[in-house]
């Protein structure tokens, strides 16, 4: 659960989400024909679950109302960040062949294929309407239109490409700072600050604040894609994609932690033992690592303009933990925040 401070600090833009949300399924009767649409009755509303299901969507909306975006602004952002977020979502269900659902689709049950291909294709319809009824609003020029439909093709490509490059799995383990500056700065940094393109043309008042929570985010989106990364040892050691903790252990880890990786690298197993069992130290200097680099992010907000301090940010990455899945993990969370800097290329 969020500390309540945070929760009221936040409720707002939980609110304007849900707002968010009602626009894209008006979009959705807008675009499909209605025999595609179901009618299953929305489950009941549990505000808790909302709010962790759409942690980083509110987060990116309380971050555009901190630096002072107006509403109706800050609802079409969310729009294209939802939408985006659709589009990875549909192109990771295909990849990883699992399906989540973010439209409402009336196909049959199994076709989770062309169920995620619909939704890459609708969301992409979406990224384009809002962007029409942003300029027939006078909000915007055809010109801005498309220049950030452009801008924000050029920003998914490469983010795309670097999943091609894990899709038949890798052969090395490369170095810690390698999978920053590689891989994680696009499925963890970049990946994030998709939500600053369209802000960042088109709120030119709010360019220097922007910026910075811009950078602040792609802290953030690293520091949370090495916690996925002791989430998802086994998972990525069986699929053979790169993991930092994996990788830190290779490169940094004590001799005994070494000769179990390499047997767990042996079998491929996509289960074991407890991590932080067997692998102790680098998993202590891992999350060390990750705290310090969210830190760093949250401080790059709070000089936005955002209004999270230093103890409210740590104790929201405490939660986080929990959210990404990662609560064991807590008796190895350092009592006093930390301060560690990663080395890696910045967002812009």
């Amino acid at each position: 659960m969020l500390p309540i401070f945070t929760f009221r600090k936040m409720y707002p833009s939980l609110k304007e989400h849900r707002l968010v949300e009602e626009k894209i399924r008006h979009l959705l009767h807008k675009t499909l024909d209605e025999r595609y649409i179901a009618s299953r009755k929305p489950p009941r509303f549990d505000l808790l679950s909302y709010a962790k299901r759409n942690f980083f969507s509110i987060l990116f909306l309380s971050i555009y109302r901190a630096i002072g975006i107006p509403e109706e602004r800050r609802l079409n952002y969310g729009i294209i960040n939802h939408s985006l977020r659709g589009i990875v979502t549909g192109a990771d269900n295909l990849l990883d062949d699992e399906y989540k659902e973010l439209l409402p689709l009336d196909f049959p049950e199994r076709a989770t294929r062309f169920k995620s291909i619909m939704h890459i294709l609708l969301f992409d319809r979406f990224l384009a309407k809002t962007a029409r009824l942003m300029e027939e609003a006078g909000d915007i020029t055809r010109e801005q239109a498309e220049k950030v439909q452009d801008a924000l093709f050029k920003a998914i490509v490469p983010i795309g490409a670097n999943e091609a490059v894990e899709e038949q799995g890798i052969d090395t383990i490369i170095s810690p700072e390698s999978i920053l500056s590689s891989v994680h700065m696009y499925k963890g940094g970049k990946l994030l600050c998709l939500s600053f393109v369209a802000p960042r043309i088109l709120e030119k008042s709010f360019s220097g604040p922007l910026a910075l929570a811009e950078d602040g985010i792609y802290s953030i989106g690293l520091a949370l894609q090495i916690i996925d990364d002791i989430t998802d040892f086994y998972q990525d050691i069986a699929s053979a994609n790169h993991n930092y903790l994996v990788s830190s252990i290779a490169y940094r880890g004590t001799q005994k932690e070494q000769k179990r990786l390499i047997a767990a690298r042996e079998t491929k197993a996509a289960s074991g033992p407890a991590i932080e069992q067997i692998y102790p130290d680098t998993v202590r200097e891992v999350m060390a690592q990750a705290i310090g680099e969210a830190l760093y992010g949250f401080s790059l907000l709070e000089e936005a303009g955002y209004w999270c301090n230093r103890i409210q940010a740590y104790s929201l990455i405490r939660q986080l933990f929990i959210l990404r899945g990662v609560k064991q993990l807590l008796p190895f969370f350092p009592e006093e925040p930390v301060s560690i800097h990663l080395p890696h290329h910045v967002a812009v």
